[in-house]
């Protein structure tokens, strides 16, 4: 069964990280669901991305079952509360940089995920050219991913 993504945030960052996951195959990783603070950006995004459901709440993406592992690519003074609802909703966070805007933030953030039993993964990608870097990206968290039980082999 493919990882579910969904995506926090309709701004470019997010959508690098979407069009980085394209070049996987769909048996592997799907976008399933987007999030932005104005539902029509979000509905703006998942129609370039082909993505199933839009929402105009990032609560709406942690109470969705569908969803196993959610990008946060919001600005750094939303990665807080932001991850800390969908780490206590049991999703996997991937956190864009810098994870907080400090580090006693961070050092919660950290504690929140170890308390939820989630991983949470703060994003770190070298840059790279061509085609097969967003698949390179991406194989890496499916790697981390796989090796901390949050998605399962077949």
């Amino acid at each position: 069964m493919a990882t579910r993504w969904g995506i926090i945030s309709a701004g470019l960052i997010s959508s690098d990280f979407v069009s980085a996951m394209q070049v996987l195959p769909k048996e592997e990783h799907q976008v399933v669901a987007v999030a932005a603070r104005s539902l029509q950006d979000a509905k703006n995004f998942a129609a370039k991305f082909d993505i199933e459901k839009a929402y105009g709440s990032y609560s709406e993406v942690a109470n969705d079952p569908n969803v196993d592992v959610v990008y946060i690519g919001t600005i750094q003074t939303y990665h807080l509360p932001v991850a800390t609802e969908m780490l206590k909703a049991g999703k996997a966070v991937l956190c864009e940089k810098p994870l907080c805007m400090n580090v006693r933030e961070t050092r919660q953030l950290i504690q929140t995920a170890q308390e939820c039993g989630v991983f949470f993964m703060e994003v770190r990608l070298t840059k790279m050219v061509g085609r097969e870097s967003g698949f390179h990206y991406v194989s890496n968290v499916s790697f981390l991913l796989l090796h901390q039980n949050v998605i399962e082999t077949v």
